[in-house]
């Protein structure tokens, strides 16, 4: 018997699907109804999860000699991929051990740096003085900032200035004036890319569950209302149907074209037949911590190094070390170029991504705040940015 599972918007499209797929004589084993990251807002209601079985026939199990040629093309992006793995294994190999070193070590760094800050710590308690910064880390560790950013953030704000005479709290206030300024390098740079054949092309990278779908349709709404541009949109997710056929819905309601991109050159094939000003690809989920998933996701974007605009969508509410592991991870792969921060309305604030502003290459494009389409995003720039990592409700 062949099972296969469908998550759709309504049963009617499951029975298209199903038909299609496994026949005419297939049947519906169960159908329910999901609230997900694949319901993007617009529509107003769940996904249904329809699971439908059919039995092998005869012919199915030993195909006739006509059909081998269907089965050589169904096999054809396994050799592709074996091949892939042939000629880069030693690479692939090299990247893990270095890379899981690289983890190990700087997981090993941390660990220390936060032994000689509790070590410091003590010792002031110890011999009854406070530190001159006492006061801002206790500010900074209610906003959720990682103690060792926070004293690295310190260090550079006390280096070059003295503030004797000014109280705790004046000392605070030019604190936060201070971080302004690294934030306002982080997102005053350039517009998106006009890099390939003179169009905008976006693709919004990630790891699983952190919204792509949604986001990749809130772009295509911001660029065709708020910037009157002409728009397409393609997924490279087609493992799930849910979200493909929810970003086509979405396509189709805006009368835009839409395309599931199999390969590069699928990809290719759809930025160069296209005659939109800006394109967006949705891709599908990988685990930054899984190498060979990075290199599937390079694959499709090798070729278009420098030509395509790469935003890593990061959830507010992800920690420190994990951010900027997920950053570097992406960047190295798939030549990530910015940041789109998520779910914004589901943190306080983001004191835990403060790394990321400290790393000499990141940069924020976008803010998320929550699941409704036609809005919901925003370009990052110092005002919206500051007001995450200190909100009004919380004072020092």
């Amino acid at each position: 018997m062949q099972i296969k599972r469908y998550e759709v918007l309504d049963i009617h499209d499951a029975i298209e699907l199903i038909k299609k797929d496994l026949g005419e004589d297939a049947v519906i084993i169960s159908t329910r109804q999901v609230s997900g990251p694949n319901d993007l807002g617009f529509f107003g209601k769940p996904f249904v999860e329809v699971v439908a079985a059919v039995d092998y026939k005869d012919d199915d199990i030993v195909p006739p000699k006509e059909n081998l040629r269907v089965n050589q093309d169904l096999l054809t992006p396994l050799y592709d991929d074996i091949k892939f793995l042939k000629d880069n294994f030693d690479s692939i190999v090299e990247e893990k051990v270095i890379y899981t070193m690289d983890s190990k070590f700087k997981d090993i760094k941390t660990l220390m740096n936060e032994i000689k800050f509790d070590l410091n710590i003590l010792t002031d308690e110890k011999t009854k003085t406070v530190t001159k910064d006492n006061k801002l880390l206790i500010y900074l560790d209610n906003l959720s900032f990682e103690r060792k950013i926070s004293v690295k953030l310190i260090e550079i704000f006390f280096k070059n200035i003295k503030l004797t005479n000014f109280k705790q709290e004046e000392k605070i206030e030019y604190f936060k004036k201070f971080l302004k300024k690294i934030i306002e390098k982080k997102v005053e740079r350039k517009k998106l890319r006009n890099t390939f054949n003179d169009k905008i092309i976006i693709a919004v990278v990630g790891n699983g569950g952190t919204g792509k779908t949604t986001t990749a349709a809130k772009l295509v709404n911001k660029f065709i209302f708020e910037k009157n541009m002409h728009v397409s949109v393609c997924s490279t997710d087609v493992s799930k149907i849910g979200g493909c056929e929810t970003l086509k819905k979405y396509a189709g309601k805006l009368k835009i074209d839409f395309a599931s991109i199999k390969d590069e050159a699928g990809l290719n094939a759809f930025i160069s037949n296209s005659r939109s000003d800006v394109i967006v690809i949705d891709t599908f989920a990988v685990n930054h911590n899984n190498l060979f998933q990075l290199n599937n996701l390079a694959k499709f974007f090798y070729k278009f190094k420098g030509k395509i605009n790469v935003e890593l969508l990061l959830p507010a509410n992800l920690k420190q070390q994990e951010a900027v592991r997920a950053y570097e991870s992406f960047r190295n792969k798939a030549f990530v170029t910015g940041i789109i921060i998520a779910k914004t309305d589901e943190s306080k604030n983001i004191g835990n991504l403060a790394g990321l502003f400290l790393l000499p290459d990141s940069v924020v494009d976008f803010i998320t705040t929550g699941e409704n389409v036609p809005e919901d995003i925003e370009e990052a720039n110092s005002e919206n940015i500051y007001n995450l990592f200190f909100p009004k409700s919380i004072q020092f």
